[in-house]
């Protein structure tokens, strides 16, 4: 899979990296994300860059260079965009509590919920 993200209301820096993907992708509903130093639920979703809009936020299992596997957390070309689960505001990069990223790469065990689990 390759990844490639450019800069956008979402994030303001480019990514860019080719990941050898182990399993399928699920979507995503809410991960835990280090917050001040303390790990916090949070909804996750993808962003599209073109329509500056949510779209689906995946995560599959990807060969890690060196660490082994890895769970790679992604979104659309603009990448991912998270906020505290009981934040019941609509999606918007204008928003002060939300943030983006342009995607995580978390531990294989690391805690998430997939949408086709709630």
């Amino acid at each position: 899979m390759f990844l490639e993200i450019e800069p956008n209301p979402n994030v303001e820096r480019s990514f860019d990296m080719v990941y050898r993907e182990i399993s399928p992708a699920r979507e995503l509903y809410c991960i835990k994300y280090n917050i001040n130093g303390e790990d916090q639920p949070v909804q996750i979703t993808g962003w599209n860059a073109e329509t500056n809009s949510p779209c689906p936020a995946y995560a599959c299992k990807v060969e890690e260079s060196g660490d082994g596997v890895a769970l790679l957390i992604f979104g659309g070309t603009g990448g991912v965009r998270m906020k505290l689960l009981e934040n019941e505001n609509q999606w918007d990069t204008q928003s002060s509590q939300q943030w983006g990223d342009t995607h995580l790469v978390y531990a294989a065990n690391s805690f998430v919920v997939y949408k086709d689990e709630i």
